[in-house]
């Protein structure tokens, strides 16, 4: 995560997404305590089109008022800053982790360890790496290798815009987790959608019950919410399902 993308149309859809599932009483989710790890970096001065996505505000106009507000008023005010996320207030019940990542590989499991001790009484762990989970893609075979912190982190040349496998069955093991939700931003290995079949696929051989929700506008991301019980499951399901319907024109369920 970078200053720069903060009200991009990523952060208006994580938003959109966190506070139905978070912030309403009828949710499941209400009440639960989440723990946001920013997987925080300052870049590597690249020269690209990300964070540079702030003119969706008329195309998505009344799907939440006041988190349209918040963000334009971030961006009206030049204070793209992840804080300011925060200090907004968008989220009840949330704590946001900002230690940047590290490079070295010595030093990610000591920011890791730093990131576990912090979700460690959190009911909900949100992951939001710039680029989602460390994969090789298959092109032939419509599929994906999951690469590990302990046996692949060179194989990456940014590796702390990625979290690792391992890292996720980290996060999923904390003792009051109920749980966990991955970001993945999709790649051009192959179609999208067949992208998150295949990711679902493979996460639920590992963690059996899995949803994935996508956001569609620009370029598209995906959450995988990871759940430790089928009561949990199939009531995020339920509330998820009823967000797509609600927002159809901008989120798939699968």
């Amino acid at each position: 995560m970078q200053d720069r993308y903060v009200a991009d149309v990523g952060d208006f859809g994580k938003f959109q997404l966190f506070r139905y599932l978070f912030n309403n009483e009828e949710s499941p989710l209400n009440g639960k305590v989440l723990a946001q790890i920013w997987f925080m970096h300052t870049g590597e001065g690249e020269e690209n089109n990300d964070g540079r996505h702030i003119d969706y505000f008329e195309r998505m106009m009344g799907t939440d008022e006041y988190l349209e507000h918040s963000l334009l008023d971030v961006i009206m005010r030049n204070k793209r800053e992840v804080t300011e996320l925060e200090n907004l207030k968008l989220l009840k019940n949330a704590k946001f982790f900002y230690e940047e990542v590290p490079k070295a590989l010595e030093d990610r499991y000591l920011w890791l360890n730093m990131a576990l001790t912090f979700a460690n009484k959190s009911q909900i762990v949100a992951v939001a790496p710039d680029n989602g989970m460390a994969l090789k893609c298959n092109r032939a075979e419509k599929s994906f290798d999951f690469l590990t912190l302990s046996s692949h982190y060179a194989q990456k040349v940014y590796p702390h815009k990625y979290i690792f496998s391992d890292e996720i069955s980290y996060f999923y093991r904390l003792p009051y987790l109920e749980v966990c939700i991955v970001y993945q931003h999709l790649s051009r290995c192959f179609a999208h959608n067949e992208q998150i079949e295949s990711l679902k696929n493979t996460l639920q051989s590992d963690y059996t019950y899995v949803l994935a929700v996508k956001h569609k506008p620009y370029s598209p991301r995906v959450f995988f919410f990871l759940s430790k019980s089928q009561v949990i499951h199939e009531s995020v399901a339920l509330r998820l399902k009823k967000f797509t319907q609600l927002h159809s024109e901008f989120w798939q369920l699968f």
